[in-house]
């Protein structure tokens, strides 16, 4: 049997603004495992007013790679690592031993196990069936019921082929903006044809480590966390490197534990620090309680109307369309139409969606336009935010009934006077589960067929879509804008846009930026069409995609 050596395995770590968690990850790799710091490397994101040099002193030969480009650098570092990698991240302490060679000498011997985990354990209840025949390892078959052991792709502290993961990583159509990403590209739909070996493998003790849960660093995915404590990432930053405070890996790791991801109770200092004690967590806790017993009225008005949504109570307070209806329309008429969702609504109640923080000016723009009408525009508002309709996809209907702030919005921000067209108009395959798919698509090609127009969009938005919808065009002509807060930049993007030719169909793809522009641009003679993620959908259709929530779900993140 291939003898395994250090030099083989390569640790890939990713880190953005939290040196004081990091130092625990390096410090309990280093104290439990084989590890040696020459297998690392820490790949980390700069942000403002967080320092990492102290980290970098303390640790001087682990290899430091700032991030330029993450999907850029992910790649090199998969391409230029041993032949095992174990990813990690800055939130994990790791609180058993556990050995690297060992778990990768028992892939070497078990070429059906994919991977080699040290979050798993005896602890972790409940388990499958153990099918190995070793008595320190404990494997199973990963296509299971089992919450965790059915999670074969973590960024966590799991050891996997470099040639697994190298396959898995330039195999993915879509773009890898950070480790939320990186992990979300394997799900339980795709994982079964993504990853060929079915088994996967532990320590057979308990696991060797925690994921503390106390702050998150990034928007795109809204992952939970647990704030009893000052655990932003400022304070953290003034903790570590101004008073000389560390977690505390030994009292951490004696505490035990029977879950993967922990609270504020592990985020234990060396140093007794002000706010960072049991009695503030305690307090805490009672605040949420207090803070749950006082939303309790607030949460029996939502059941209440949820109710009301599902008998009906809506459907008269406003004149929307139909998907079919708004179809006909745009095939008789020559118009140009604009469309809201939850993210326009969001921004006119005064909150920031992932790829377009709250300004006050757009929002004022998009409440006026919302309740104005003019000839020749059409105006879009979800069908269904209004109408309980029993073909919709599960997970869509299910969303709908919690859109109880949304209805109450329109309903008293919207022209009832008006007859508004359906949003989804544009993205029927993620909405529904029962329609017809090909006949929808025939027309909604027909309308672009031939036609001369300007595409609008953020930067890298349609890159790596297969299927082109807009390839029945005549011709097209791009016009990239910022993918994120694209309002910021709206002057000259419209100054750019009045460059093109008025006889040519502006199609934009640009978030809530997109309902001013369509707007503007219909004012000064322009017919101009608000696509939304009508080109994804149409890609996504003729992938034959799954339309499950974990799909859906990445559909709409930001590209």
């Amino acid at each position: 049997m291939e003898q395994i050596k250090k030099e083989q395995i390569s640790i890939i770590v990713f880190s953005k603004g939290r040196p004081l968690q990091l130092h625990a990850y390096l410090e309990s790799l280093f104290l439990f495992s084989d590890a040696e710091q020459k297998m690392v490397t820490i790949l980390y994101s700069e942000t403002v007013n967080i320092r990492y040099k102290k980290i970098m002193q303390c640790f001087p030969q682990v290899n430091w790679i700032q991030e330029q480009q993450f999907e850029t650098d992910l790649k090199q570092l998969v391409t230029d690592a041993g032949e095992y990698i174990m990813f990690g991240c800055d939130d994990v302490v790791f609180t058993g031993k556990f050995c690297l060679i060992e778990a990768a000498s028992y892939l070497v011997k078990n070429s059906k196990v994919f991977g080699y985990s040290m979050r798993l354990g005896d602890n972790i209840t409940p388990r499958p069936q153990n099918l190995s025949t070793e008595d320190s390892v404990f494997a199973w078959k990963w296509n299971c019921e089992y919450q965790h052991y059915n999670y074969p792709w973590e960024l966590d502290c799991t050891l996997y082929r470099k040639k697994d993961v190298l396959k898995l990583t330039m195999e993915e159509d879509n773009t890898i903006k950070n480790p939320n990403y990186y992990e979300a590209m394997i799900t339980p739909e795709n994982r079964e044809k993504r990853i060929i070996r079915p088994y996967m493998a532990c320590n057979a003790g308990l696991s060797c480590a925690i994921v503390i849960t106390v702050n998150r660093v990034q928007d795109t995915h809204q992952n939970g966390f647990d704030d009893s404590m000052l655990t932003d990432i400022y304070s953290l930053d003034r903790l570590y490197n101004d008073e000389d405070n560390t977690l505390d890996i030994e009292k951490i790791a004696a505490i035990g534990n029977h879950i993967i991801h922990v609270g504020a109770e592990y985020f234990i200092l060396r140093k007794k620090t002000k706010g960072y004690s049991s009695a503030q967590l305690y307090k805490k806790k009672a605040k949420d309680v207090a803070g749950k017993l006082t939303r309790l009225p607030i949460r029996v008005d939502h059941h209440l109307e949820r109710l009301q949504y599902e008998k009906g109570a809506y459907t008269d307070k406003l004149q929307i369309l139909t998907t079919g209806e708004t179809m006909r329309l745009l095939e008789k008429e020559k118009v140009s139409f604009l469309r809201y969702g939850d993210g326009e609504i969001a921004i006119m109640m005064g909150d920031s969606i992932p790829f377009q923080e709250f300004n006050p000016k757009l929002a004022r723009r998009l409440r006026k336009i919302l309740r104005t009408e003019i000839e020749g525009l059409k105006i879009g508002i979800p069908y269904y935010y209004t109408h309980p309709i029993k073909n919709l996809n599960p997970f869509v209907a299910s969303f709908a009934k919690s859109l109880t702030a949304q209805r109450r919005f329109l309903c008293r921000n919207c022209n009832r006077d008006m007859v508004y067209i359906d949003t989804c108009i544009t993205q029927v395959y993620q909405t529904y589960e029962k329609y017809n798919f090909q006949q929808y698509y025939k027309h909604m090609q027909n309308l672009l067929k031939g036609r001369e127009i300007t595409l609008i969009c953020g930067e890298g938005v349609l890159d790596k879509l297969e299927y082109k919808a807009y390839s029945v065009c005549k011709s097209v002509d791009f016009i990239t804008a910022p993918s994120m807060n694209a309002f910021e930049k709206y002057d000259s993007l419209l100054r750019a846009v009045l460059r093109t030719g008025k006889e040519k169909l502006v199609c934009i793809v640009l978030g809530p930026t997109a309902k001013v522009l369509a707007w503007d641009l219909h004012k000064r003679g322009y017919q101009a069409w608000d696509m939304g993620h009508y080109f994804k959908d149409y890609d996504a259709y003729m992938k034959k995609k799954p339309q499950t929530e974990s799909e859906i779900i990445q559909f709409y993140k930001p590209d």
